[in-house]
């Protein structure tokens, strides 16, 4: 397994360093942000930057806020488009071709037919119109708050495309009422990226692996069920506590 991390502008050469270190790809963290995605002068210097550093294979967390793709207001739906669409324009432009989306859906709704047909049939419209277009990107669609795996697992098996594919969060899982393992083995056949952090399993903490309650036993037991290509993210903002959380995974789990 390869592992990633949310490079800092502010501490890039400090980044820069670690992952040429540790071999660590990149997960750009930047184009989800609303004020940076309208602000046209700040949006191209934070691309040319990591446009001149000329990597490979690193990853793209894409727009979430307010995402509706299956939105029964067709202006609402329509600036959804335009901002997914964003991201996948961005990832061109860095030579990213992992770009993760979150699920987006309400969980309470999700437990009526009419909603839970329409949310898939929506998704997998504009994920499989988008792959058309971007023939050199995979789409990764992560649980975001999600109370099961079922309705991800719908999308991802209807879609049937090799190129969109699922992202395990573990973090968000443990928050739900499903056993991670269920969530694991639901999505097993779909799942080529990870992200990992530590929590309380009550809020999404982003916590230095090791210092909350989630069962890492579990879950490296059940990552290195996977294929040895797969990428994880330690998703923590903090580079100290990156580093602490990769010395952790590497002393007790031998990854």
């Amino acid at each position: 397994m390869r592992f990633h991390v949310i490079p800092n502008l502010n501490e890039l050469d400090k980044y820069l360093d670690v992952s040429k270190k540790y071999d660590f790809g990149f997960e750009y963290n930047e184009f989800f942000k609303p004020e940076i995605l309208d602000n046209k002068k700040l949006l191209n210097e934070i691309i040319s930057k990591y446009k001149s550093l000329n990597r490979k294979n690193d990853t793209l967390h894409g727009v979430f806020f307010d995402i509706v793709l299956d939105s029964c207001d067709s202006k609402i739906r329509d600036i959804s488009i335009k901002r997914v669409e964003s991201s996948l324009k961005i990832a061109t432009l860095l030579n990213v071709n992992k770009v993760i989306f979150h699920t987006n859906y309400i969980n309470f709704m999700a437990k009526s037919d009419f909603y839970a047909d329409n949310w898939v049939k929506k998704n997998k419209e504009v994920y499989l119109n988008l792959l058309s277009k971007y023939p050199n990107i995979t789409i990764y669609i992560e649980n975001m708050f999600d109370e099961n795996p079922y309705l991800l697992k719908r999308l991802l098996s209807e879609a049937n495309h090799p190129r969109l594919r699922c992202c395990l969060d573990f973090a968000h899982a443990s928050i739900s009422p499903t056993p991670i393992n269920v969530w694991f083995n639901e999505l097993k056949p779909f799942i080529n990226h990870i992200h990992i952090n530590d929590n309380d399993k009550v809020r999404d903490m982003h916590e230095e692996i090791g210092k909350g309650i989630l069962d890492f036993d579990l879950i490296f037991k059940l990552i290195n069920e996977m294929d040895k290509d797969i990428t994880v993210l330690i998703e923590i903002n903090d580079l100290n506590k990156v580093l602490n959380s990769y010395k952790y995974i590497k002393e007790k789990f031998k990854c």
